[in-house]
């Protein structure tokens, strides 16, 4: 399957891989932030955004579909930076896909299955009465009843969008993540450790505490370094966007001055 994609600069592709309920949309100003040194290229997942519905949907067919659409793009490798679900798709790419890697940037996720916590914001969505709302404060209102969390509201009521008619519909399969919710939440299936280079970043105030799984991380992914991002959640990347742009493009920058320096050495 050829997901939608929207790129922006020149030089080494960086794939962007958002997380459950994201699109491309969440990742336009760390892909603006970061287009001046890399060719960014944001994927928006199966059932997600624009991309087409898919009935399977797990770890190994969303990489798969990733690595089909690099191919309709003509990146042949890249970095592939994902957060949440995208991080262990991400992994997950490592794992069965790892010639068309430079390396991964797995964002507040570790290769473990997860409690189910994202389930019952989904079903939370699903109970939303999109028809009895007349404006978008409205459903904001109406979720906070199950979801207190400002930032998190806003991240999913990004995909209630307005049908044909003018009313509010959900322009993803919630259904279909439901149904699928474990699949995903599972541990990756890894089958041997990536022995490239990987950075692991963690929001010091996120629940996953990604950091306690250091060892376990280290066991999939050897080269793997570690950061953590203060005052940042779960949603890293928009809850303190310089410092991670800063520390991602460190890395990055990192891994273009090693290419340049082994291709003097060959």
């Amino acid at each position: 399957m050829i997901l939608h994609a929207e790129s922006e600069g020149r030089g080494d592709a960086v794939v962007v891989l958002h997380g459950l309920m994201g699109s491309c949309e969440n990742w336009r100003g760390v892909r603006a932030a970061l287009a001046g040194r890399f060719r960014m290229v944001c994927l928006d997942l199966p059932n997600h955004g624009r991309s087409p519905s898919a009935a399977r949907f797990d770890l190994r067919s969303i990489g798969d579909d990733v690595a089909e659409t690099m191919s309709a793009l003509d990146v042949g490798r890249a970095v592939v930076l994902g957060h949440s679900l995208g991080g262990k798709v991400a992994m997950q790419m490592a794992s069965d896909h790892r010639d068309r890697l430079n390396g991964v940037v797995v964002v507040d996720i570790s290769p473990r299955a997860i409690q189910p916590v994202h389930l019952f914001i989904l079903r939370a969505c699903e109970q939303l009465d999109l028809a009895a709302a007349a404006r978008r404060s409205d459903l904001d209102e109406a979720l906070s009843r199950w979801v207190p969390q400002r930032t998190t509201r806003d991240f999913l009521l990004k995909n209630v969008v307005r049908d044909a008619e003018g009313r509010f519909a959900w322009r993803v399969p919630l259904s279909a993540l439901i149904d699928n919710y474990r699949t995903v939440s599972d541990a990756p299936p890894l089958v041997a450790p990536y022995e490239g280079p990987a950075l692991f970043v963690a929001g010091e105030l996120s629940p996953f505490r990604l950091m306690a799984d250091e060892a376990l991380i280290r066991g999939w992914f050897p080269a793997a370094a570690f950061t953590q991002i203060a005052g940042a959640g779960h949603l890293v990347h928009v809850d303190q966007p310089e410092a991670f742009v800063q520390r991602v493009g460190g890395f990055l920058d990192q891994l273009g001055a090693r290419a340049i320096r082994n291709a003097v050495v060959e």
